[in-house]
């Protein structure tokens, strides 16, 4: 089967979100092979791992309390069809509105897809500081397309909200819709199929609102 890697990966020194409490990603040796007491020769390796810096879904509970955890949303949510929506066209700051979404991916689109945006933004800018600070994003026009054509995925290359301060609008119609949102996501130019089938899997962390997510796109899934 061909398929294309869209996750992000984790690595020391990756941009992190440019906020006081927002934390860096680091890997620290526990066990060296020179260090391990056995004489074995092991490696063990401690992650400090934020999921919301690489390649992630988030659930519910990320904007409201009585909404489902990562680990409570059922798992056929992020394995199936997929249509990818190219607005490659979009640039710095560009917003990705409903009409945008219509004109992409309207002809395809079926009630229960997952949703997966390009933009190209980390073709253009991945590892840059100002990363967040410079792409494309939803408009609440957008994320109202996307619930009310019954999405159970979305997912994107660029970012979710419009870069700055607000009360994230866009998180809170999805997440409040119990759409789920595949964020930091790259390679999408590597796709040359519309129609997918997308398999991506949270890491199974019990009570949280995010988990680290390994993303891949199937060009031809067999059917059954």
């Amino acid at each position: 089967m061909t398929f294309v890697d869209i996750s992000q990966g984790w690595y020391d020194g990756m941009p992190s979100y440019e906020a006081s409490w927002y934390p860096e990603f680091s890997s620290h040796p526990v066990m060296t092979p020179a260090s391990d007491p056995s004489g074995v020769g092991r490696t063990f390796t401690e992650l400090h791992l934020f999921p919301h810096n690489g390649t992630h879904i988030e659930s519910g509970y990320h904007f409201f309390q009585d909404g489902k955890k990562i680990d409570e949303v059922p798992l056929e949510t992020f394995i199936g069809p997929a249509v990818v929506a190219d607005l490659s066209h979009k640039q710095d700051l560009d917003p990705v509105t409903g009409d945008d979404l219509e004109k992409a991916v309207g002809e395809v689109w079926q009630e229960g897809h997952r949703l997966l945006i390009r933009t190209d933004h980390p073709e253009r800018h991945l590892g840059d500081p100002d990363y967040w600070a410079t792409a494309a994003y939803l408009t609440p026009e957008a994320a109202d397309w996307i619930v009310e054509h019954r999405a159970s995925l979305v997912g994107m290359d660029c970012i979710t909200e419009k870069p700055g301060p607000g009360d994230s609008p866009v998180h809170r119609r999805l997440l409040g819709a119990g759409v789920p949102i595949l964020e930091n996501i790259r390679n999408l130019h590597l796709i040359s199929k519309r129609e997918v089938h997308l398999v991506a899997l949270p890491v199974l962390v019990s009570g949280v609102e995010a988990a680290p997510t390994r993303a891949l796109v199937f060009e031809d899934w067999p059917s059954a």
